[in-house]
C-alpha cells in the first residue's frame, strides 16, 4: 500500500481528535452542570449524589471533531450521577430530581433540561450537549450500580466499560512511539461514521457501537496508521449487519441497529475499494484523491506553500514546545496544520495536537 501514513496521522491530529481548548471547554461545562446538580438538589431539598462517573467518549479519549461542513453539530459529554440506593426512588422520580436541579440553576441552554429514557439531557444553544445518566448504588458484596432506564433500574457498570477500552488499547496497540494506535483508529472510524452519516443524512451506529466495532475488527500495523485504518475498515466491511456487537462481553446492539450497521458496512465497502487502488507504485496525487473520497475533507485538497509552512511552524513550535513535544513531531504536525488553517481562513485557532500524551480522557 502506498505510504500515506504521515498525512493520515496529521489529519487525525488536526481535524479528528479534539483540540485541548475544546477539551477544556467541555470539562468546564461538565463541572458547571455538576455544581448545578449539587446546588439545585440542595435548594429542592432532595438527597445529594454520593458519586460521579465519567463515561462515554470523553472518559475513553475517543471523542472527535464534527465533519467539515457540520461544525454546529453537537459535542456531547456524559457523566453519571450516583445516588445511594436508600435515597433513590423510582427511576423516573430520581431522574426528575436531576432534571429539576439543573433547571433550577440553568443558564445559556437551548431548551429546558429533558428526561430521556437513559439520561437527563442538557443542550446548549451553541451545540454542546451534556448527558447525565442516573444511577443508584446498591449495597451488598459487590456494591453494584443500576441505571435509571425508562421505568426500570437496570444493572450497569460504566467504569468497567472504560477500563475494558483502556485495556484493549494498551494490549492491542503496537509498542512504538508511545502512541496508542488503536485509540487513533477508534477516533478515525468514529469520524468516518460521522462523515458518512452527515453526507447521507442517515443514522449510523452510536459512538459506543462504532468504538466496539473498531476494537472488534482492529488490525495493528506498526508505524502505518493508514494501513491499519484500511485493514480495520476491511474487516468491518465483511461483517454481517445481523451480527450482534459486543463490548466488554455485553451485547450493546439491538434491532434498531441493524440498518444503521448496514449503512456503516456499505460505506466501509465503498471506501475500502478506493483504498485498495493505492498500490506502492502510484503517485501521491492519486493517494490524496483516494483519501479525499474516504474522509471527504478539504485537508486532502490543499497543497502546502512555503510561506504558509513558515507561519505554521512559528505558531506550532511555540505551542508544542510548551507541551514538551519533540522538534521532529513539531515539524510533522506543523506541515499538516497548514491545510487546516487555510481551510478555516484563520491563524488564531488552537492547534489540535494528539491527545495521546494525556491518555486519560
Amino acid at each position: 500500500m502506498f505510504d500515506y501514513s504521515k498525512k493520515v496521522t496529521n489529519f487525525h491530529d488536526i481535524h479528528v481528535t479534539l483540540t485541548m481548548s475544546l477539551r477544556r471547554d467541555m470539562k468546564s461545562r461538565r463541572d458547571a452542570n455538576k455544581k448545578r446538580i449539587i446546588d439545585g438538589l440542595d435548594i429542592l431539598g432532595k438527597p445529594s449524589p454520593i458519586d460521579w462517573i465519567n463515561q462515554g467518549g470523553y472518559a475513553q479519549q475517543t471523542m472527535t471533531q464534527p465533519p467539515e461542513g457540520d461544525e454546529d453539530s453537537r459535542y456531547d459529554i456524559d457523566m453519571g450521577v450516583v445516588f445511594d440506593e436508600a435515597d433513590a426512588k423510582t427511576p423516573a422520580t430520581t431522574k426528575r430530581w436531576v432534571r429539576d436541579a439543573i433547571a433550577e440553576k440553568a443558564s445559556g441552554m437551548k431548551n429546558e433540561p429533558e428526561c430521556k429514557p437513559k439520561c437527563v439531557r442538557v443542550v446548549y444553544a451553541d451545540g454542546y450537549q451534556c448527558d447525565f445518566p442516573v444511577f443508584q448504588k446498591c449495597s451488598g458484596l459487590n456494591d453494584t450500580h443500576e441505571l435509571a432506564s425508562s421505568d426500570s433500574w437496570v444493572a450497569s457498570d460504566p467504569r468497567s466499560m472504560n477500563a475494558w477500552i483502556d485495556e484493549r488499547v494498551s494490549s492491542l496497540s503496537p509498542e512504538c512511539s508511545g502512541v496508542s494506535q488503536l485509540r487513533q483508529i477508534i477516533r478515525l472510524i468514529k469520524y468516518f461514521a460521522k462523515v458518512k452519516a452527515f453526507k447521507k443524512s442517515r443514522k449510523f451506529p452510536s459512538g459506543l457501537l462504532v468504538t466496539a466495532l473498531a476494537i472488534e475488527n482492529y488490525i495493528a500495523v506498526e508505524g502505518r496508521l493508514d494501513e491499519a485504518f484500511r485493514e480495520t475498515l476491511r474487516r468491518i466491511s465483511s461483517r454481517s449487519k445481523h451480527q450482534a456487537v459486543f463490548a466488554n462481553g455485553i451485547q450493546i446492539s439491538d434491532n434498531k441497529d441493524t440498518e444503521r450497521l448496514s449503512r456503516m458496512i456499505e460505506s466501509a465497502v465503498e471506501s475500502v475499494e478506493h483504498l485498495d487502488n493505492l498500490h506502492d507504485d502510484i503517485d501521491e496525487e492519486t493517494a490524496r484523491k483516494s483519501w479525499k473520497k474516504v474522509f471527504q475533507h478539504s485537508y486532502f485538497d490543499e497543497v502546502e506553500s512555503k510561506s504558509a509552512s513558515a507561519t505554521t511552524n512559528k505558531y506550532a513550535s511555540a505551542a508544542a514546545g510548551a507541551l514538551g513535544i519533540s522538534s521532529s513531531v513539531q515539524a510533522e504536525r506543523a506541515a499538516a496544520a497548514v491545510s487546516g488553517l487555510k481551510s478555516s481562513g484563520t491563524m488564531s485557532k488552537p492547534f489540535a495536537f494528539d491527545d495521546e500524551s494525556n491518555d486519560s480522557q
